[in-house]
This record gives structure tokens, sequence and C-alpha cells, in this order.
């Protein structure tokens, strides 16, 4: 007579083993697709808020293109209505410096050294942003944007060194900073271009 005494239940300890790393292979792969998912949902999220973003720059730019008149007192502490650029940044307009208008000569200019777009309390305001008329598509809110007036810069890049007294060498200046969310305000995309306005 043989005896399989000592083979008795190897059978099921190799079985069990298997089925043991097969559940190990199987919930570590569950997890790398849930992992991917999330990763994907994060790019989507984060895409359009930078689409927002920059879609509030280009409007920004516009802003400035239609509505900025050098001659007229913008930045002056005397202006008076929406287009006023000024300390308070109301309707989104800030300015931190000194100047008063096309007469004062560029030399003149200070855009000071508050970072507007650096404070809270100005993006927790909404007297004190402007925002996009349409919401982008895949975005919890309109994007809002500041437009500080930074001075001049030269409007030949050509020409190293313009003459400070001659107003007609230089251009007004811009710093756009524009903040956007996307589909939660846990992804949220600050984009700043410098924007130089030839007239």
């Amino acid at each position: 007579m043989t005896r399989f005494d000592a083979e008795r239940g190897s059978v099921l300890i190799v079985s069990l083993i298997f089925l043991l790393l097969l559940t190990i292979v199987g919930v570590s792969s569950m997890s790398m697709t849930n992992l991917e998912e999330r990763m994907a949902g994060n790019f989507r999220d984060h895409d359009s808020a930078f689409q927002a973003a920059e879609a509030a720059l280009l409007d920004a730019e516009e802003y400035v293109e239609s509505s900025f008149d050098i001659t007229s007192a913008y930045t002056s502490p005397a202006c008076t209505g929406a287009n006023c650029y000024s300390s308070a940044c109301t309707g989104g307009l800030c300015f931190h410096g000194t100047f008063e208008n096309s007469t004062t000569p560029v030399k003149d200019c200070s855009p000071g050294t508050v970072k507007e777009w650096e404070d809270n309390s100005i993006w927790s305001t909404a007297s004190k942003t402007r925002g996009l008329s349409d919401q982008i598509s895949g975005t919890v809110e309109n994007a809002r944007y500041i437009i500080e007036f930074r001075c001049f810069m030269p409007r030949d890049p050509s020409n190293a060194t313009p003459d400070a007294d001659i107003f007609a060498q230089w251009s007004p200046a811009f710093r756009i900073t524009a903040v956007a969310s996307g589909t939660s305000t846990d992804s949220t995309v600050m984009l700043q271009s410098i924007y130089k306005l030839v007239n």
C-alpha cells in the first residue's frame, strides 16, 4: 500500500497562495485605475480653470484697448468715474503710484511697490475686480481679473534710451492678473501678463 500522508493538503495551500496573489494584483490594478481617473479629472478641472483665466486676460487687454485714455486724468487723485485707476482698486482698476496725466513727464511716474494681486481681500471683494460676462464651460464661477497701471515702457523697443521728457516715446504699461476656478474652487489658476498699450 502506498502512503500519501505527507502530501495531504499541499494542493490547497498552493491554491490559497495563488488566490492571494491574484487578489493582490486585482486590488492594486483597481486602485491604479481609480488613481488614473482622479488624475484625469484633476487635469480636466485645471485645464478648464486655465482656459477661463486666459479668457479673462484677453478680456482685460480688450478693456484697456477700448477704455484707457492717457490724456484723461485716469490716474490722478481727482479722477471720478468708472475708468479711474486708484489705490481703492474700484472695478478692478488699481494704481498705488503717482502720476497726474499726460502733461506730467514720464520720469515723474512711479508705479509704487504694492502688489495688489497678492492681497486676498482684493479677490474676495467683487467691487475690486472685474469679471468675464460669460461663464466658461466647465467652471464653477466667472473668471475675475484686476488691471494695474504700471507707468510706462519705451514705445519703440529698439530705442534703448528714450527721452523721459518726451511723452510720445513712451507707452502705458499694465500688469493684468486673472484668477479662475475649474469645476470646483479647489483648482484655482492665477495667470499674469504685462501689457503695453501702443496707441
